[in-house]
Parts: C-alpha cells; sequence; structure tokens
C-alpha cells in the first residue's frame, strides 16, 4: 500500500464528498435521534439501547485478547486488528455514552470510534486481497482520515465523506468477497452479514418495538449484530492464505515489489 495513493484516495474521499453535498445535501436529520426504546433502568435512561453495547465491549475485548496472544510474531493482520480491536472497544463506550442521551454533540462519540473501526477493518481487507502487511505509517494515515469524516460533518453539516466511507466500505468487501479475492471468504461473508443485519435492525427500530409488543426494539438487536460482525474479525484475521487452501492467487509481491498489484 503506497502512502501517496493513500493520500490520493483521502483527498478524493473528502473532493468527492464535497461534490455530492453541492448536488444531494445530506445532513444529519433530527429525527434521528428519536429511538423507540425509551426505557429507563433506575437512573439510566434509554437503558436497552445502553447496556447492549455490552456486546460490542465484548468484540473488542476478544480482539485484544487476539492482538496480546499475536503480540511477538505480529502476523500479517496484525496492525489492522489492533485498530479494529481499539476502535471496537472505544466504541462501546462511545455508543453508551450517546444513548444517555441522544443529540448532535454526544452522537460525535459515537461515531469517531467507530470510523477507526472502519479503519482497521479497511486494513484488514488490503491484507486480504493483497498478502501484504498494512505498514504503521499507512495505518496512521488512516486512523487520522477515517476520524476526518466526523469533523467534516461538524464543520459542513454533511454527511458524505462519512457514508462513502462506511458503505462504500461496505460494498468493496462485498465485492471482493463475492468474487473470493480475499482470504477468508466464509469468514468475511460471516462480517457482511452481521454488519448487513445491524442496519436493517437500525433502520426497523419502531417496526420491531412494535412487532415484539414493546420487548426490544430495533436498535439495541443493531448492537447486538453489530458486535457479532466485529468479533468475526478475529475469523478474519486467522483465516488462511487462499494459497493454502488450494486457490492460487496472482497476487502482487510485498511492499516494495515491483508486482503489479489487481
Amino acid at each position: 500500500m503506497k502512502i501517496s495513493r493513500l493520500l490520493l484516495a483521502s483527498v478524493l474521499l473528502f473532493v468527492a464528498g464535497t461534490v455530492l453535498q453541492l448536488i444531494w445535501p445530506l445532513a444529519q436529520p433530527a429525527s434521528y435521534h428519536h429511538f423507540a426504546d425509551q426505557r429507563s433502568l433506575g437512573p439510566l435512561h434509554n437503558a436497552a439501547d445502553v447496556l447492549s453495547n455490552v456486546v460490542i465491549l465484548i468484540a473488542g475485548v476478544l480482539c485484544l485478547r487476539w492482538v496480546r496472544r499475536h503480540a511477538s510474531n505480529q502476523p500479517a493482520q496484525f496492525p489492522g486488528m489492533v485498530v479494529a480491536a481499539f476502535g471496537l472497544l472505544f466504541t462501546a463506550f462511545g455508543s453508551a455514552y450517546y444513548h444517555m442521551a441522544p443529540n448532535d454533540a454526544t452522537l460525535v462519540w459515537d461515531r469517531l470510534p467507530m470510523t477507526i473501526v472502519f479503519a482497521g477493518i479497511l486494513a484488514m481487507l488490503w491484507t486480504s486481497w493483497s498478502a501484504q502487511r498494512v505498514g504503521w505509517a499507512q495505518m496512521l494515515i488512516m486512523v487520522v482520515v477515517s476520524p476526518a469524516t466526523v469533523g467534516y460533518w461538524l464543520v459542513f453539516n454533511s454527511l458524505w465523506p462519512y457514508a462513502i466511507l462506511q458503505f462504500g466500505g461496505l460494498m468493496l468487501i462485498v465485492g471482493m468477497t463475492l468474487t473470493r479475492k480475499v482470504d477468508g471468504v466464509i469468514a468475511w461473508t460471516l462480517v457482511i452479514v452481521f454488519y448487513g443485519v445491524a442496519k436493517i435492525f437500525e433502520s426497523l427500530d419502531w417496526q420491531i418495538w412494535e412487532l415484539t409488543h414493546h420487548v426490544i426494539a430495533g436498535h439495541a438487536l443493531k448492537h447486538v449484530s453489530s458486535g457479532l460482525a466485529g468479533a468475526s474479525m478475529i475469523l478474519v484475521a486467522n483465516a488462511a492464505p487462499r494459497s493454502v487452501a488450494g486457490i492460487v492467487p496472482g497476487r502482487p509481491g510485498g511492499i516494495g515489489h515491483s508486482g503489479t498489484p489487481r
């Protein structure tokens, strides 16, 4: 992963977001903060949406355990897993904080760590595709650029760069998994399924609340499914290279090799 190309992609992310904002403004609707399950548990407001983040916390802890176990040999997926693990941990606390008092100000602390998770996952996707380890310098750029999409939203009231990062990244994962261009196709499929189900739960928050006769709402289930998607990254990190699995891909060589990437 060349730093020059990564920087160019980062610039294009915000350029595309700016152009799309001029064509079709995408602001944060105030209705976003109106969740179905607003029950309290003692002094804890919106208890279900707060406490369901424990699944994301567990996923982060499990990923961090993987990082600790592999700290000595640091396999190719190590940098991405470090970032994803800490991103999941921060997301659990940031999301819980947001749901105790949902508004734009607290939403920042929910979205910032989520972008760190996205950075880690995209780094792992690169490694699964190219068999190349993402360098720490490149990882640092990704960790800076990804949260900058939240800063862009705060400054320009535009969600486009954040949306491109999240959903564009998801489409990239789906495309590369369907075409079997990554290691651990089954593992990546689990990530896609769990995250896709999480987005469905999120969009059907009120409908699920009514369907279950006010037992549980969709947003709490979103947190559960998101946590399962995060935990599935361990399977991605442990996936055998396709050459070992009997598939011999045409790949570029290591970083600095003259091989042509696909």
